[in-house]
């Protein structure tokens, strides 16, 4: 069995700093995953991908969609993004307040919510000016200090989610993930975020 990899479009309101958005599918199913930009597209044996930190989860985004019977996973169109960016901004706002820790930099998405409560972003990026920066390998003791965690689809190859949703339940912190790939995480307890654009078979 091999990982099939096409890379789709460069930028976007789903994708972090660093990152392409690309088609990655094992036989009949496929799922529009984040990835880092350094990935060529191509045929992958499964035992090197799973070897491969960037390719792994795309492995895991279809093993759990093969799980719950979803064919593919699409991701908000381009045009929407704005609009998904508004809507997500006024969801976390409106219903938890800040300030908000966000795990995976996106400028859109940054910029339009910390341009209404403080916050911080968790990346493995270095120094995202002029936001304040936290080192994602160890974000835990911001939680505390937050009312909300906002996770970014392409933060997904670095944060350990079942280890993020716990330690938010222990302090009733919301763990909310946007973009389409979230309605396969909900399972673990996450809020899932995307009005427009999800397409599910």
């Amino acid at each position: 069995m091999k990982l099939a990899v096409s890379i789709i479009r460069r930028d976007g309101v789903d994708i972090c700093e660093g990152q392409v958005l690309a088609r990655c599918c094992l036989e009949d199913m496929c799922a529009d995953v984040p990835l880092d930009a350094s990935i060529e597209p191509g045929l992958y044996e499964l035992e090197k991908a799973l070897e491969n930190p960037a390719l792994r989860i795309c492995v895991e985004i279809l093993t759990r969609q093969r799980e719950r019977g979803i064919k593919a996973l699409k991701v908000c169109k381009p045009k929407e993004a704005d609009k998904c960016v508004k809507k997500l901004v006024e969801h976390v706002l409106s219903k938890y307040g800040g300030p908000v820790l966000i795990f995976g930099f996106n400028k859109r998405v940054a910029g339009n919510l910390f341009s209404f409560t403080y916050g911080y972003v968790a990346d493995m990026g270095g120094q995202l000016e002029p936001y304040d920066f936290v080192d994602a390998t160890d974000p835990y003791q911001l939680l505390d200090e937050v009312k909300a965690v906002v996770v970014a689809p392409g933060a997904l190859h670095y944060v350990n989610v079942v280890e993020l949703v716990r330690r938010a339940k222990e302090l009733g912190k919301p763990v909310i993930m946007y973009g389409a790939l979230s309605a396969i995480y909900k399972d673990l307890g996450i809020e899932y975020f995307c009005p427009y654009g999800l397409k599910i078979r």
